[in-house]
């Protein structure tokens, strides 16, 4: 097990994450369970668990595996609200397609508006949480090279207050 880079980095919303790189080999796999990853609290374990499932998935065998371990720090209030304000901003992408399709006429651009709108609103309300204060961000990264090619695969999990 080799620690490529821990670092932190700050997000355009005032979030502040955690990242380590970690990349593993096969006889890495059962040292796994030994990590500890603090920024988690109380939801280490689950943590934990879901970097052995990742890794796991990536099936990587002989191959390293770069893991991406990245947890924020507990949301602020104000960064709560950047994040809502952006999930508002993305919804509000049915009025451009309004526009554009207004050119095919008022009642295309009406209809094209509505349905872009409803659209994009159901999936950010189920695609993306409300994160309140005291939210944790975690998402973890797996990435394999070689083989049958590069293989990617990632797995996110906000931590209730």
């Amino acid at each position: 097990m080799k620690f490529e880079k821990t670092t932190q980095y700050r997000s355009e919303e005032g979030i502040v994450f955690n990242l380590s790189q970690i990349t593993l080999m096969e006889s890495d796999r059962g040292r796994l369970r030994e990590l500890h990853f603090g920024e988690a609290k109380r939801a280490h374990y689950q943590v934990n668990s879901i970097v052995v499932d990742m890794y796991d998935r990536m099936q990587a065998r002989n191959l390293p595996c770069l893991l991406t371990v990245c947890i924020s720090n507990p949301l602020t209030r104000a960064a709560g609200r950047r994040w809502q304000r952006r999930k508002g901003i993305a919804a509000a992408s049915g009025g451009v397609a309004g526009r554009v399709g207004a050119l095919g006429g008022p009642l295309i651009g009406w209809a094209s508006g509505a349905v872009v709108t409803t659209g994009v609103n159901w999936y950010l309300k189920g695609a993306l949480p409300n994160l309140h204060a005291g939210d944790v961000l975690v998402s973890i990264e797996g990435e394999v090279h070689g083989g049958i090619g590069p293989q990617r695969s990632v797995v996110t999990l906000v931590i209730k207050v």
